[in-house]
């Protein structure tokens, strides 16, 4: 014999059911590691740099001054790493200095001799 459908009875509750759990309590993220990042740093001219490094160190401070200051400028990146203290910043920054001089001079005596010339 076939089988015959039965009628469903629904029995209905006296309240909407709700979940009995707690939302998930979260734990704060750290803030991002951009606040330890120094922008004036990183955007600032050398200029700028140079002059916060001189406010900031005293006479007692020279040899990390002059550091500072070989990083700001690129001379401890041109010298090998065991000549990158203070004294070997200051000698490459003279002969940096001498080396322009020079050039400098030579152009002056090529130019009053043309100025020297044209007058005569």
């Amino acid at each position: 014999e076939p089988l015959q459908l039965i009628q469903p009875q629904f029995q209905l509750a006296a309240a909407c059911p709700s979940a009995s759990v707690f939302p998930p309590s979260f734990r704060e993220l750290p803030p991002p590691p951009l606040e330890l990042f120094d922008l004036d740093e990183t955007f600032s001219s050398e200029k700028a740099r140079l002059a916060q490094i001189t406010n900031k160190c005293t006479e007692e401070d020279l040899e990390f001054y002059v550091r500072k200051c070989g990083d700001i400028l690129g001379v401890t990146n041109k010298l090998p790493k065991d000549q990158q203290d203070a004294k070997h910043i200051l000698e490459h920054i003279f002969f940096q200095v001498v080396e322009f001089k020079k050039l400098n001079q030579e152009h002056d005596i090529d130019t009053n001799e043309t100025a020297f010339q044209d007058n005569f």
